[in-house]
């Protein structure tokens, strides 16, 4: 998948913007506060519908505009695709592919595929789980339709579930309500074992691809990705055999409704569901140590680039063509060394857009491709 040309109207510091894309390395080159990092949030927006900078779409607005418009046109195996993406206040958000407008995010999601690696990626460690359940779940989403419409069932049934747990709240020994938290129970269960067995399998391809970018990175330890839901279960995946993952499921699914049927009581307290999907968590390792409270920062910025590459190999596999690779301010993130071995990667012939202030990494690349000179709000391709 390439991007072929990128379009802006009153997006955050840009009136207008048009510019085309090289197919392979395009340079944005300019000092900080320019507008650089404005350019990669428009194509992470326009390949997921979503900016990885905010959750408010007023925010990407121009300053004393009320609209935002962005377009991107990008070239598939399966056909070429016009992306747009339009906020007003009046209308929200509108997403249109080669015109047809999407009504919900999930008929959007897996349109077009982008990996970004960037200053905020080291809170994929050193955040919480719900910043390693948000990039797991982004990743599956994106090449699995049925785990999105898995996701949004469970989110579904867990608001309801939830909300019954807190209106029954005072009802603790209640027949009606065992009855009732049954039913719940039950979907919940089924819908959930479903999302939990996907990541566990997913959970050990990017562990086994990681590993493979994180030797090239770094000749030190053995990277691990490891799966932790949130009740106890046994080894994660046997094999990639289907009699493995259905004797999972039902072993899971077993455990599940165990945990359910011992926490209730807890639950109808407090007014929540303590067991799930929504608790998973997924842990870094080197060496069996957890790199959250064990390694350094530049370890750890090894190994989300590691999982970044190993996100392009994942899409790779799963969707038959690359992905594009957005390189936010690489220089501040990896040393010279590890940026060699970044270079040497996307040599492959993957599509990358680098934002950068430092004129060195242009020397450093093979073939650069494009250069933008980006300087406040204006762009300009360097002769």
């Amino acid at each position: 998948m390439l991007l072929d040309k990128l379009r802006l109207r009153n997006f955050r510091n840009y009136t207008a913007l048009d510019i085309e894309l090289f197919p392979g390395k395009n340079i944005l080159l300019g000092n900080n506060g320019q507008g650089k990092t404005n350019i990669i949030e428009a194509v992470y927006l326009c390949g997921t519908g979503k900016s990885y900078r905010t959750s408010r779409d007023m925010e990407l607005v121009r300053w004393g505009e009320s609209t935002f418009y962005t377009a991107s046109r990008f070239i598939r195996k399966n056909g070429d695709l016009l992306v747009e993406v339009a906020f007003s206040p009046e209308r929200g958000k509108r997403i249109r592919l080669n015109g047809v407008h999407q009504d919900t995010a999930i008929d959007y999601i897996g349109a077009a595929n982008v990996v970004i690696f960037g200053p905020d990626d080291l809170r994929i460690i050193k955040g919480g789980p719900v910043e390693r359940r948000k990039f797991l779940d982004s990743e599956i989403s994106a090449v699995n339709e049925r785990y999105r419409k898995d996701l949004a069932d469970y989110r579904r049934i867990l608001i309801q579930r939830n909300t019954y747990l807190k209106d029954a709240r005072h009802k603790v020994d209640s027949i009606h309500v065992k009855a009732a938290l049954d039913v719940w129970d039950e979907q919940l269960v089924s819908v959930g074992v479903r999302i939990m067995v996907r990541r566990a399998k997913v959970i050990q391809e990017f562990s086994a691809l990681a590993q493979n970018a994180w030797r090239d990175i770094s000749s030190l330890g053995l990277l691990k990705l490891i799966y932790r839901p949130s009740f106890d279960v046994e080894r994660p995946f046997l094999s990639d055999e289907q009699a493995d993952e259905q004797g999972m499921t039902k072993k899971w699914s077993a455990l599940f409704h165990d945990e359910l049927v011992k926490l209730r009581q807890d639950e109808l307290m407090r007014g929540v569901t303590l067991v799930g999907p929504h608790r998973d968590d997924m842990v870094f390792t080197l060496d069996g140590t957890d790199m959250r409270a064990f390694s350094s920062q530049g370890q750890q910025r090894a190994a989300v680039l590691a999982l970044r590459l190993a996100e392009l190999d994942f899409i790779r596999s799963e969707m038959g063509e690359d992905a594009i690779l957005l390189l936010d301010d690489v220089s501040s993130e990896l040393d010279p060394e590890k940026r060699a071995h970044l270079w040497k990667y996307i040599d492959r012939g993957i599509q990358t857009v680098i934002t950068t202030t430092d004129e060195k990494i242009v020397d450093e690349l093979s073939e650069p491709g494009k250069i933008f000179l980006v300087q406040a709000g204006s762009v300009q391709e360097a002769n």
